[in-house]
């Protein structure tokens, strides 16, 4: 949401100037502007891109949108749980566990353990997935930046199209006025598209890739810890040094948590 939320208050702050300024609104208003801007940015930035990667354009600016980051300190409470099973009934018993686990990246990291591989192949294992996750989210934050490089560039080029057009009709004197701001229209609107939408939003999937890194290498060292045996406190204290000050409570806290939680379910 905070996506959508800087967005709208950036647009609302050029309005509120324009209409300070005692400039009307409808002036900032221009359609061949926005599709030479917004469908050229598009068009020059397919060039550089495979179709599936495009594809996932789409998914991705509504994910920057709607996307909720993964919590840390909940992969912390899960693995301090699976640590306890293990130690206490074997790494076997971890199986009957894992059916109700939504985390597939955890789930099959455990699932793995449970079929007695060992920790080098477990750790490959997971960094390949780790590295898969940036070939499926590298391309479409590059194509976002891509069309936020572009904007300006499309905007410059549809002013010096309207300046052709207006120096090529200086016979009517009337008409240089509206000419030359429908020219630097579309300069604003590559200004515009490119700093508060294309750039914005690709920050905000760089920022979710980049949790979601964190998130699965506190998963993938937790995993490793489990199958080693160590011992929950050990887990957590480890696990938390991930995570930021204010988030790491410790493994008693966590205990307790976890042991409201069963009695409240």
């Amino acid at each position: 949401m905070t996506t959508i939320l800087g967005i709208v208050i950036a647009l609302i702050s050029i309005v509120v100037a324009t209409v300070m300024d005692g400039n009307s609104f409808g002036a900032l208003i221009g359609p061949s502007s926005l599709v030479l801007v917004v469908v050229g940015s598009v068009g020059v930035s397919l060039s550089g891109f495979q179709m599936p990667d495009i594809k996932r354009v789409p998914k991705g600016i509504i994910l920057s949108m709607t996307g909720k980051e993964a919590d840390p300190g909940d992969a912390v409470d899960q693995l301090m749980a699976f640590a306890e099973i293990a130690r206490k009934e074997g790494v076997l018993a971890l199986e009957a566990k894992l059916e109700g686990l939504e985390d597939t990246f955890m789930k099959a990291g455990l699932q793995q353990i449970v079929d007695g591989v060992d920790a080098d192949a477990v750790r490959d294992t997971l960094e390949i997935e780790m590295a898969s996750l940036d070939e499926r989210h590298g391309p479409v934050i590059a194509f976002i930046k891509t069309m936020g490089g572009y904007a300006p560039t499309m905007g410059m080029i549809g002013t010096v199209v309207g300046l052709i057009n207006m120096l090529g009709n200086l016979s009517d004197p009337a008409q240089l006025g509206l000419g030359m701001s429908v020219a630097l229209l579309t300069t604003l609107y590559g200004v515009i598209f490119a700093n508060l939408v294309f750039l914005p939003i690709a920050a905000k999937l760089q920022r979710l890739h980049d949790l979601e890194v964190v998130y699965r290498d506190i998963v993938m060292d937790g995993i490793l810890a489990v199958q080693a045996g160590a011992s929950p406190r050990m887990l957590v204290e480890r696990l938390e040094s991930y995570l930021q000050p204010t988030a790491r409570v410790g493994h008693q806290e966590r205990s307790k948590r976890s042991s409201g939680s069963a009695a409240a379910a």
